[in-house]
């Protein structure tokens, strides 16, 4: 089987997925390349495609979520570039992995942000966890989207294409028309070379030294971020189905991994950037 890489790419393109997850699914794809190379399309059954979940379990030792992934993918490919229907959801795992997300205590957050002198990098800093936004919301952030005077940040065509509102912290607030005075961004909020959007690498290296200069001694991601605006919000006592709207979450489900405490109703929400 001869696979398209190119066209299934521009086929996930289209349908406006993000870098990270057609660099995933072209990953998976890929070793169903090596496996089926000697199969025409039609060749190729459920049973076949189990037989190769089967082998990655026993010699790859792969995750649950990595096997649901590789499955997706593959019955992504065949709808997209194939024209082939494949139902492989009787062969995904059972029960999933439940991976807890890495997070960030309060202090490790204040002291990267204060050990941050680029004023450029404090607001990236700010701005990720002030809303828990995540990093290609933040890449794709316009100057519009920021209404400072109703402390409120509009993220456009999120993950499965819904919009959403987030808060503008005081913090935030107060920090932005310097960095505007001195950067002067014309579109993006976070501007690289040329006026274009800030790349996933920069942000990525932001992040990184940033938490070096903190002293933290694990890795430290852009979403990691993320993951400490949730479970602060709940350590603080913020209901969970408000953060659940805040994060873009389809269901409470995903929201309750950051669940550490007692839920407790709290409707007046403040950032957790503006408890530090």
């Amino acid at each position: 089987m001869d696979i398209n890489i190119e066209l299934f790419r521009n086929k996930l393109q289209l349908q406006r997925y993000s870098e990270n997850s057609i660099r995933s699914y072209l990953n998976c794809i890929q070793q169903l390349n090596k496996f089926f190379k000697d199969y025409r399309p039609e060749e190729i059954s459920i049973e076949l495609i189990d037989r190769h979940v089967q082998w990655l379990i026993e010699d790859k030792e792969i995750s649950k979520s990595y096997q649901k992934q590789i499955l997706i993918a593959v019955q992504k490919y065949f709808d997209l570039v194939v024209n082939l229907k494949l139902d492989l959801s009787k062969i995904y795992p059972k029960h999933q992995d439940i991976h807890l997300p890495n997070c960030i205590s309060k202090i490790n957050i204040k002291a990267m942000i204060e050990n941050t002198q680029n004023l450029k990098h404090k607001t990236i800093l700010c701005l990720m966890y002030s809303g828990g936004l995540r990093p290609n919301e933040l890449l794709n952030l316009t100057i519009n989207d920021i209404d400072t005077q109703n402390c409120t940040i509009n993220i456009k065509q999120a993950k499965d294409k819904k919009n959403r509102t987030v808060m503008c912290s005081d913090t935030l607030r107060e920090m932005l028309p310097r960095y505007y005075e001195k950067y002067k961004p014309k579109h993006f909020v976070f501007e690289g070379q040329n006026g274009l959007a800030y790349t996933e690498k920069s942000l990525q290296q932001v992040v990184k030294l940033a938490a070096i200069r903190a002293g933290i001694n694990f890795p430290v991601t852009p979403l990691c971020l993320r993951h400490s605006f949730a479970t602060h919000l709940i350590d603080n006592g913020t209901d969970i189905h408000y953060v659940q709207e805040l994060l873009g979450h389809q269901s409470i489900k995903t929201t309750e991994i950051y669940t550490h405490t007692s839920d407790v109703s709290n409707t007046k929400i403040k950032s957790p950037l503006d408890l530090l």
